[in-house]
């Protein structure tokens, strides 16, 4: 018995995103639509087929949640691409803790806190809890 089986209409858009490593590309697509397989495939190609430092990259996600995830998938095939891959897997693991993989605020305080002097802040910069923040947002509401 022979099974059919359709190719995805955004077939061209996915094999982009694991190939084009040349290209800053920018993926947005709904939930369950397969982007971090896609982001997975395209950081290890971008770290092993083409031997880019994972020092070098950076990988953005709106949430917690999803740079989490991403991070442990991203564990998961480099550690299924280690036979193959050998120094190259093996450095990318050894920098996987600190990679420049998380949400934009993350992102954006990793920046500051590497160049503070550069950014006009002082060193040891910090992110305001959430609850600071929410607690000084009611209190300027409760002024006006």
């Amino acid at each position: 018995m022979t099974t059919l089986v359709t190719p995805l209409a955004d077939q061209a858009a996915r094999e982009r995103v694991e190939t084009a490593t040349s290209a800053t590309l920018f993926v947005e697509a709904g939930a369950g639509t397969g982007k971090t397989y896609e982001l997975v495939r395209r950081l290890g190609a971008l770290l092993l087929d083409d031997a880019v430092p994972i020092t070098g990259i950076a990988a953005i996600t709106f949430t917690e949640k999803a740079a989490g995830e991403l991070r442990d998938r991203l564990r998961a095939h480099l550690v299924a691409e280690r036979e193959t891959w050998g120094t190259r897997a093996d450095a990318a693991l050894a920098g996987l803790d600190t990679a420049a993989i998380g949400t934009l605020h993350s992102f954006a305080l990793r920046l500051l806190s590497e160049n503070p002097l550069e950014a006009g802040i002082p060193p040891r910069v910090t992110v305001q809890q959430d609850t600071a923040e929410a607690a000084a947002l009611d209190a300027m509401w409760q002024e006006c």
